[in-house]
């Protein structure tokens, strides 16, 4: 198993393992279809499997549903927060213009 070999020995870090992470990645979001910037989305989410890599125990459960739900649940934070920043900066702009922002402002 990669993420066996790849956190016995962090160093050594297998090109495949990256490739698989990157496909599970991005098949999530075209799954999940979440309004996010697809690439500066997957760079946390590989940040993310960087930092929770060493916290997945193989003998208790299957790596699959593990990094699906951490990257699951990332992607949707990250939409939350573009989704309440993007209802401040219409709110800025209503209360600055008197009047409804377009989608040209955005």
């Amino acid at each position: 198993m990669l993420i066996k070999q790849h956190i016995e020995n962090p160093e050594d870090v297998d090109e495949r393992l990256w490739v698989l992470f990157d496909l599970l990645i991005t098949n999530i979001m075209d799954a999940f279809q979440f309004k996010v910037s697809r690439e500066d989305a997957k760079q946390d989410c590989f940040v993310l499997i960087l930092k929770t890599l060493k916290n997945f125990n193989t003998d208790k459960g299957s790596a699959f549903n593990f990094f699906t739900t951490i990257i699951v649940n990332h992607l949707k934070l990250i939409y939350v927060k573009n989704k309440k920043y993007t209802e401040k900066i219409n709110n800025f702009y209503e209360i600055k213009t008197g009047g409804y922002p377009t989608s040209s402002v955005l």
